[in-house]
């Protein structure tokens, strides 16, 4: 894909543009206007917020910081709530920038983070940027946190730190909308791109906290819900698989639910056989000792990670069931 070169901000057009959706996140947005602000140093940047139809305090917090803010801040507000892919549409398209960098409302961009994103897209066509849990917040860290912690080009390609070159943005007529859910969304699209021949780095300079939020096991069973996306991620991008396992079983803890739920159905159905007994608690045995000794959640030490075991089941269940759902609404296969 050619690469246009990135024109000089010297006609009041911007140059680069930061995109940020938001939904009922007031009190993180001061956060997020802390982490734009420390980008002013850049020539010729313009950042876009789009409030996707917000009931809580955000329309007026977000037009206070914006007001307020250190570089120009174009603020949108949507009246009917579309979710993320829409929102991002929606901002990107309201700017000329040659160069449009995304973040989003519960991440706090660092200083030099869009400088580190505009270097890097002279060259390629998309700039992956290094995502961590913010470090003030790691009291916050439990086992029901849902957080982020990217390294390295992993396939996934998050919105919360990545800049596309516009006519990447344009040729790919933007974000796909049937991703309805903050899932998904943003994996499609860059799938899209490197599928029609887009180039792409890592830039571990360009640095963004991820809000660690307190944890709660109520809110990592309802959010699980999201992951139905999964499904139609998997079937627009069958490449996507080869990260799953045997192509088909989305996070290897769901093959140990999957195990246990099998084996209740066993039991249920078979009450009297002492095999589907001895099935099933192998299955509950094997589930605890992955969740418990090789793959505990974050969070937890050596005893509280035994402690959590059934309420990671919870969790891992509520997203098979999620993965499940999608795999019916899209006919295709993920668990």
């Amino acid at each position: 894909m050619s690469r246009p070169t990135l024109p000089p901000a010297t006609d009041g057009t911007p140059a680069i543009a930061i995109v940020v959706p938001t939904h009922n996140r007031a009190d993180l947005l001061p956060r997020l206007f802390t982490g734009l602000d420390a980008q002013a140093a850049v020539d010729g940047i313009e950042i876009v917020v789009v409030n996707d139809a917000s009931t809580d305090d955000t329309r007026s917090v977000l037009d206070d910081l914006a007001r307020d803010a250190a570089v120009p801040v174009q603020v949108i507000h949507l009246a009917r709530n579309a979710g993320p892919a829409t929102a991002r549409n929606v901002g990107w398209r309201a700017t000329t920038a040659s160069v449009v960098a995304f973040t989003d409302d519960d991440c706090v961009p660092q200083p030099g983070w869009l400088a580190a994103l505009a270097a890097a897209t002279d060259t390629v066509d998309m700039a992956q940027g290094r995502t961590l849990p913010d470090p003030e917040q790691r009291e916050h860290q439990g086992p029901f946190s849902r957080t982020l912690d990217v390294a390295s080009e992993d396939g996934y390609y998050q919105t919360c730190n990545i800049a596309y070159r516009r006519d990447v943005l344009e040729r790919m007529d933007g974000f796909h909308e049937a991703f309805r859910f903050p899932a998904g969304e943003d994996t499609d699209f860059a799938w899209r791109a490197k599928e029609a021949g887009a180039s792409s780095s890592f830039v571990p300079e360009a640095v963004v906290f991820h809000d660690v939020p307190r944890s709660s096991l109520r809110r990592a069973i309802r959010d699980s819900w999201r992951w139905q996306s999964v499904a139609l991620a998997a079937k627009r991008h069958p490449g996507l698989r080869e990260k799953f396992t045997w192509r088909f079983i989305w996070r290897p803890s769901h093959v140990w639910v999957l195990g246990v739920l099998l084996g209740v159905i066993g039991v249920a159905s078979e009450p009297g056989l002492w095999s589907e007994w001895a099935f099933f608690g192998a299955m509950v045995v094997a589930y605890a000792v992955y969740r418990g000794a090789l793959a505990p959640l974050p969070g937890t030490g050596p005893r509280s990670r035994w402690a959590v075991v059934p309420g990671a089941f919870l969790v891992d269940a509520a997203e098979l069931i999620a993965c499940l759902w999608g795999s019916i609404r899209h006919r295709t296969l993920v668990l």
